[in-house]
């Protein structure tokens, strides 16, 4: 009998304006439904939309072998949903993959009393790093600071994409058990087309939002020296209009060799046209546990100007990019050589990324530490 795991999370397919957790939870079920049944209870909505998803609402739908999922109006979201779901799945383990979502980490949390033979494991998704935390950092370091002296994380098995984010929940919750299992991305494409030689092609794909410094990489690039025009697409949701403001204010400071678009948010499936396209990828987010896009780029054989508050480091010495401290000056001296590349210079960098992605993202010792998180 294959076992069953029951999986929260606020947004889940056909919903993509989220992100890299939607792309996280989504390749997990798949790789789970090798071996287990899995049971998906998730949001109707997508980030930011008031209207329901065009799918079947607040019933269980067989999407795929061994894979049932339920989408759930706001209206039928809370502890009940829970406990029914639980009763009906009787799973072995509950994932989650919030610290702070009521509806589908905090509800399923207290619903999971009831079920003592349940293994809760919990992915924090970034939620307990400095840069995440400096976000309304008064409420969220009071929360934390109650559910560890009231227990509400007691008996949780954690999943910690890195060491870094190990570190992050043993910080706030000393004795915790946790379990290190990168994430899972979405297999490499089979081509890796040439990329145009007359200008620079930089996207830089994630929610525009202050926790991912979006302007400070628009502002560097846009001031950056280049011996060819360079075209900068910002892919994703605008999360905060007065932020966007912001950056479409400093658009307009770009000089006639550098065209700036603001696309929005794309579905998953289109997104590897514009890294087919691209030479470079670009971030400098102040916090990040993984990076979907970081890892999509290379795999797409496109090199990355980022910032070292990823778990990605050393990318100069590996040959597929740049990690810069987030500093003006850094970034200029990273993206003059960057920006100073011959094709064929470009090229060894586009293979390298690859071939990493290959050896180090997609690869077997990966897919299995993710199984093991879900062994007894």
């Amino acid at each position: 009998m294959r076992p069953v795991v029951l999986i929260g999370v606020d947004w889940f397919l056909p919903a993509y304006k989220a992100g890299g957790p939607i792309r996280s939870v989504a390749n997990l079920v798949a790789l789970l439904a090798e071996t287990h049944e899995v049971w998906v209870l998730t949001g109707a909505y997508d980030l930011g939309e008031a209207n329901a998803l065009p799918v079947a609402l607040n019933t269980w739908v067989n999407q795929e072998p061994h894979v049932r999922v339920k989408h759930l109006t706001r209206e039928a979201m809370g502890q009940v949903a829970w406990q029914e779901a639980l009763a009906q799945a009787k799973p072995d383990f509950l994932y989650l993959n919030s610290v702070y979502s009521k509806p589908f980490a905090l509800d399923a949390l207290r619903a999971a009393r009831s079920f003592p033979s349940v293994q809760v494991v919990l992915a924090p998704r970034g939620m307990l790093g400095a840069g995440a935390l400096s976000i309304k950092p008064l409420k969220k370091r009071l929360f934390l600071a109650a559910a560890r002296r009231l227990g509400w994380f007691k008996g949780v098995r954690w999943h910690a994409s890195t060491d870094y984010e190990r570190d992050e929940v043993q910080q706030w919750f000393p004795g915790a058990s946790v379990v290190v299992a990168g994430n899972l991305p979405t297999p490499p494409p089979t081509e890796n087309p040439p990329r145009p030689t007359d200008k620079w092609v930089i996207v830089n794909i994630g929610r525009i939002h202050k926790v991912k410094n979006t302007l400070f990489s628009l502002e560097a690039i846009r001031d950056a020296d280049s011996g060819r025009p360079v075209a900068l697409d910002f892919i994703g949701p605008a999360e905060d209009e007065a932020y966007m403001n912001e950056l479409r204010k400093a658009a307009l400071a770009a000089g006639p060799d550098v065209t700036i678009r603001f696309l929005g948010a794309i579905p998953p499936h289109e997104l590897g046209a514009h890294l087919n396209r691209a030479h470079f990828l670009t971030s400098s987010t102040t916090q990040e546990n993984f990076g979907h896009s970081i890892a999509e780029a290379w795999a797409h054989g496109c090199p990355v100007i980022i910032a070292d508050t990823t778990p990605w480091r050393d990318l100069e010495a590996k040959g597929i990019g740049w990690d810069l401290p987030l500093q003006p000056e850094a970034w200029a001296r990273g993206l003059a050589q960057a920006l100073a590349l011959e094709p064929d210079q470009w090229q060894a960098l586009s293979d390298n990324a690859r071939a990493f992605f290959r050896a180090q993202v997609w690869s077997p010792e990966v897919r299995e530490a993710n199984r093991r998180i879900f062994r007894a």
